[in-house]
């Protein structure tokens, strides 16, 4: 696996929890990085409009606090990134490829539009045959719930459905929206 900036680094913490309020201090611990490098990789992530900054009051003091800019089209563009490389490091598409060999593997939702959040759950299709699969691991690994969609006919879906996924992203395979 390739080594990541201290920047992603910082920035994962709010692709993984893009709704929750961060303190400097607990993102430097979370992630093990010195708090004076955490408050310079945020200041570049407010700077790109990224993350979002404020000020909380406790008594006399005032106390950064981050959050993602969920508004943001690059914070989006970035979450798809992130999701797409979480996705892939879980191995899961290579389960489901040995699993069920599908003629597509596609993300599609919220997941996949960069827009989810922690109670988000995973969006797959899968263009074969339906078989009882435990993904609990995968899951576990991901920190989400995965929902599987098998049909074997693509085209016997409802049209409404037939759009979210054509407009997903294909991980594995060809999906044939119109024969």
């Amino acid at each position: 696996m390739l080594q990541r900036s201290s920047t992603e680094r910082t920035a994962e913490v709010f692709f993984a929890s893009p709704t929750k309020k961060q303190y400097l201090m607990d993102i430097s611990r979370s992630i093990s990085l010195a708090h004076t490098s955490v408050k310079k990789n945020l200041d570049i992530l407010v700077k790109t409009g990224i993350v979002k900054e404020s000020v909380e009051r406790k008594g006399s003091r005032k106390f950064p606090l981050y959050t993602a800019n969920r508004e943001s089209s690059l914070f989006r563009k970035q979450k798809i990134l992130y999701n797409l490389s979480i996705i892939f490091q879980s191995q899961l598409i290579e389960f489901i490829e040995e699993t069920f060999a599908p003629k597509a593997v596609v993300l599609f939702g919220s997941f996949q539009r960069g827009e989810d959040s922690e109670d988000s759950d995973i969006d797959l299709f899968f263009e074969c045959k339906k078989k009882n699969v435990d993904v609990r691991r995968f899951e576990k690994k991901l920190g989400r719930k995965i929902e599987l969609h098998f049909n074997e006919h693509f085209e016997t879906y409802p049209n409404e459905l037939k759009n979210n996924i054509i407009n997903g992203i294909t991980l594995s395979g060809f999906l044939e929206g119109y024969r």
